[in-house]
Formats: structure tokens, C-alpha cells, sequence
């Protein structure tokens, strides 16, 4: 029995000797700590100009600073219309009485699913709990201190740390930026597939409406948008691509809402120099996209 103890207790010594520095590479990495600006504003708010909501287009696409606009950047990585409307309802008190809501349209808009592969967990502390879909207090902790037993959060937080040592052809840039285009479209229209078998394009549609009329009640000007992309990702996600994914849902609107469609301006779509990949832009590519916005909101009327 003692034996017994003994190799138990090494066992179980060696496993959380193994677990602990896991652990702590995971939760230091930028994949789980994603949300710490949108954190350290719900720590010390302000009012604000600008709101963005959407995905990681959205997120790598605005950097108002330099134009003196104070900016609440409230998009992330995969984010569905329904949570795009939750941080809005939870953050939009401090949007300024002439400030703007900027809501980021991508091809994967219509297509996202509220109920799928969404990391709930990235929401639990900028978030009221009420409004996370199937919040339990086991999986919050788990989150919040031992994320290292998710095997997703481990593996998201290695391809982040090792992004630079992929195969050549799975770097971002590897043949222009075709390669990574060609694995970005062929995910798209998987989900897309999804999103028709699951009814999912119909609910966001709704969802999208419902995001317009909440901001008309509350006050808010809000116009869409749409970001920039290099043209290797263009030629795969060309108009007729674009109106099946898009589009078509775009135009049953029937929004005076203004949309400012960036996706093939030519003062980016033949610079690699702005973007990190074939869809996201750089730090150099959103101060140059997010100057363009600035002066044309300025030319609508806004601030």
C-alpha cells in the first residue's frame, strides 16, 4: 500500500510539473489574452468616437489614434453577429452623442454560426455572465485558471507562438499569398455549406437587422464597412463569390445605413507591404485605411 502511494504521489508530481509550464504558456500567449484591451477599458472607460464591431478583419483593421478620435475596438477573431450585439449593448453607453459605431462586413458575416466554434471563454470577464450563451461556473474556472486542459487553447497558443517555423507553403505569403488564400476559401465555403444546411444565413440576417434598429433607437450613427484585402485573396473572392456570400443578403436590408466598401481599393489590393496576410491588414496598412475612413466619415457629415 505504501509502494502504491509512493509511485501515486510521483505520478501525479511529475504530471503537474509537465501541466504547470503548459499552462502558463498558454495563458500568456496573445490567443487567450485577446480580449485584454477590450479588458482594460471596462477597468477605466471613457467616452468614446469610435465603436468597431465584427471579426479579425475588423480587429487588424482600425487604428484611429493619430487622428485624435478616442477608439473602443470590440471586434475579435470569429466573431458572430449575436456577440458583435452583446458588447455593444454592454459598451455602448460610452459611445459620445456624435460618435460612431463602425460595423465591419466580411465573407464570413452571413455565414457564422452562434452556436459553433465559438471560444465562449474569451467573454467571461468583459461580459455580464447572463449574456454567455450555456455559462457554467466549472468551465469559467476552468478557463480562467487552468486553460492549459483545453486542448484547443493549447493549440492556438502554439500556432501563434510557432507561426514562424510552418511549412514554407503554409506561410502567409508562401506563393504571394496564394496558398493561403486557396485554405481561407476552401474553409469559407465548408462553412458556407454549414451555414445553408443549418439555416444559419436567415438568423444573421435578423441578427444584422436587429444590431441597425438598436442603434437607430439608441441614438447611434452606424455605418458598415468593408476592409481591404490584397488581391491574391481578391481573385478568389471575386464579385460573383462575393454576391452568393454576401451581397445578396446585403441588399434585403432596405438600410439607408451607409456602406463604405474598401475590399478592392486599389491603394491597397497590389501593397503586400500592408498586410500581414492576404486578408488582414498590418499596423502600417490600418493607420493608411484607418486615415481614408477618418476623412471619409468627415465628408458624410460625422464628428
Amino acid at each position: 500500500m505504501g509502494r502504491l502511494f509512493i509511485k501515486l504521489t510521483i505520478i501525479i508530481t511529475v504530471a503537474l510539473l509537465l501541466f504547470i509550464p503548459v499552462n502558463n504558456f498558454v495563458k500568456q500567449s496573445r490567443s487567450y489574452n485577446i480580449n485584454d484591451d477590450i479588458l482594460t477599458f471596462k477597468k477605466d472607460p471613457y467616452p468614446v468616437d469610435v465603436i468597431n464591431l465584427g471579426a479579425s478583419h475588423s480587429m487588424y483593421g482600425y487604428y484611429f489614434k493619430p487622428t485624435g478620435l478616442a477608439h473602443l475596438d470590440l471586434a475579435l477573431p470569429g466573431q458572430a453577429l449575436e456577440y458583435d450585439f452583446k458588447l455593444l449593448k454592454e459598451y455602448g453607453e460610452y459611445l459620445k452623442s456624435d460618435g460612431v459605431v463602425i460595423l465591419s462586413i466580411s465573407q464570413m458575416t452571413f455565414i457564422n454560426s452562434e452556436n459553433e466554434d465559438v471560444d465562449e471563454g474569451r467573454y467571461y470577464e468583459i461580459l455580464d455572465r447572463t449574456q454567455i450563451e450555456s455559462f457554467r461556473l466549472l468551465d469559467y474556472y476552468k478557463y480562467m485558471y487552468f486553460p492549459g486542459t483545453n486542448s484547443d487553447n493549447f493549440t492556438s497558443a502554439l500556432s501563434s507562438k510557432w507561426k514562424g517555423f510552418k511549412w514554407t507553403s503554409h506561410q502567409s505569403w508562401a506563393n504571394n499569398g496564394k496558398n493561403y488564400a486557396e485554405r481561407k476559401t476552401e474553409y469559407v465555403e465548408e462553412q458556407y455549406r454549414k451555414a445553408i444546411e443549418h439555416n444559419y444565413i436567415e438568423q444573421n440576417v435578423e441578427q444584422l437587422k436587429e444590431i441597425l434598429e438598436y442603434c437607430q433607437e439608441q441614438g447611434y450613427e452606424v455605418i458598415l464597412t468593408m476592409e481591404p484585402v490584397h488581391k491574391t485573396y481578391q481573385e478568389h473572392f471575386d464579385e460573383e463569390v462575393m454576391n452568393r456570400l454576401v451581397f445578396q443578403y446585403l441588399n434585403t436590408l432596405e438600410t439607408d445605413v451607409p456602406f463604405l466598401n474598401y475590399m478592392n481599393d486599389k491603394r491597397f489590393t497590389d501593397n503586400k507591404e500592408y498586410f500581414i496576410d492576404s486578408d488582414h491588414l498590418n499596423s502600417k496598412g490600418r493607420k493608411k485605411y484607418s486615415w481614408i475612413v477618418y476623412e471619409k466619415l468627415k465628408s458624410l457629415g460625422y464628428f
